[in-house]
């Protein structure tokens, strides 16, 4: 078979032929090819979010997870217009991956209606969130540099290679529209229209978050987050690359041999590094001693070891839209943590955090938007 031209946001390159689709192997072949015909499945507990589903497999010492999802049953699917499943997609066809970064993907394949992702369990590996009787566990220093190296690692993969699965569709990546708008007020709106739990829960974050920010900082979020058209314009004309999309700690595993390994590929876009830089800032920040222009700082030189320079464009307008990007996905939950009075690692009340982030972002929209 011919190579094929796959088409990217910003560039066209040349894709190599396909590599079966998920949706055309059977969950039994995939089973067999590691070993695991006829093992049976037990409950594997956990909290993620999104509906997917989650058992545990095990043979010869040796754990397996097995994922499944769907368009029926994953609202963060529906909500990012994901019905290739692209995390399937990825674990079935997966860009190719050096130290320090290590496969958390076996491969994948369908199950009825739903996607089937076989990883490792990687359960003992991955950064834990809670310690003893509550709380998050504060990331030392070591920890910190060892993940910004894997991040800048994920962003400088030959993400020219994702193979066109699509019929020349080009690779289904997270649009970034909705990934800006996936935790707004007005999503949060239809979720409980629409009968999700998640929906009640953001919105009572941006009730908190409309009690406690200044109006400037309302303003903003309110006006971004019903028409985001100026803000992704302006990410256009930055950088892109292929992302994670959903670096929390809790998705990232510090493998014994020095690798790290991410999960949780299911926002996986096209954008500038600020749009992963802005999520990790904000969804870690229970567990971050540093503050934000620090840890941005300490990313860029790692972007520079890896080589990935040319990522940065502008480094001062990649930092304002982390910023803005952050307070958009996450100004809820800073709205709670400022009403429950919780004092983060760093030492700042939540409510003098919140005034941070909303003057900085307010800052940087007049600057970039």
């Amino acid at each position: 078979m011919a190579a094929r031209r796959l088409q990217g946001p910003d560039r066209i390159v040349t894709a190599a032929p396909s590599a079966t689709p998920w949706s055309r192997r059977s969950l039994p072949d995939l089973l067999a090819a590691h070993g695991l015909d006829g093992v049976p499945e037990g409950a594997f507990p956990n909290d993620g979010w999104s509906g997917a589903s989650l058992t545990a497999l095990e043979r010869g010492g040796r754990r397996f997870i097995l994922k499944r999802t769907s368009w029926a049953t994953d609202w963060i699917a529906r909500s990012t217009r994901d019905r290739a499943l692209r995390e399937a997609v990825l674990a079935a066809d997966p860009v190719p991956l050096a130290p320090p970064l290590a496969a958390a993907h076996l491969g994948a394949a369908a199950d009825g209606n739903s996607a089937a992702i076989l990883m490792p369990d990687l359960s003992a590996s991955l950064i834990p969130w809670e310690q003893g009787g509550g709380g998050a566990v504060v990331v030392s220093g070591g920890t910190l540099d060892r993940v910004l190296a894997a991040v800048a690692a994920i962003h400088v993969l030959p993400w020219d290679r994702l193979r066109d699965t699509h019929d020349g569709l080009g690779w289904p990546w997270c649009p970034v529209r909705e990934r800006i708008q996936l935790l707004s007020r007005p999503s949060a709106e239809r979720y409980r229209a629409g009968g999700l739990w998640v929906g009640e829960r953001f919105l009572a974050g941006w009730d908190a978050f409309d009690r406690k920010a200044p109006r400037a900082a309302l303003d903003l979020v309110a006006g971004v987050s019903r028409d985001p058209a100026a803000l992704i314009s302006a990410l256009e004309r930055l950088p892109a690359t292929g992302l994670h999309g959903d670096l929390k700690f809790a998705n990232l595993a510090l493998l014994p041999e020095g690798t790290t390994a991410a999960i949780d590929w299911q926002m996986t876009s096209w954008a500038p590094v600020a749009l992963d830089l802005g999520w990790f800032l904000v969804a870690n920040i229970a567990q971050l001693r540093d503050e934000p222009d620090s840890i941005l700082e300490r990313y860029r030189g790692a972007l520079a070891t890896a080589g990935g320079q040319a990522l940065v464009g502008d480094w001062a307008t990649q930092r304002d839209f982390a910023i803005i990007v952050g307070l958009l996905l996450r100004g809820w939950r800073k709205g709670l943590d400022a009403e429950a009075g919780v004092v983060l690692p760093s030492g700042r009340p939540a409510t003098d955090d919140l005034a941070w982030w909303s003057a900085e972002a307010v800052a940087a929209a007049a600057r970039r938007l």
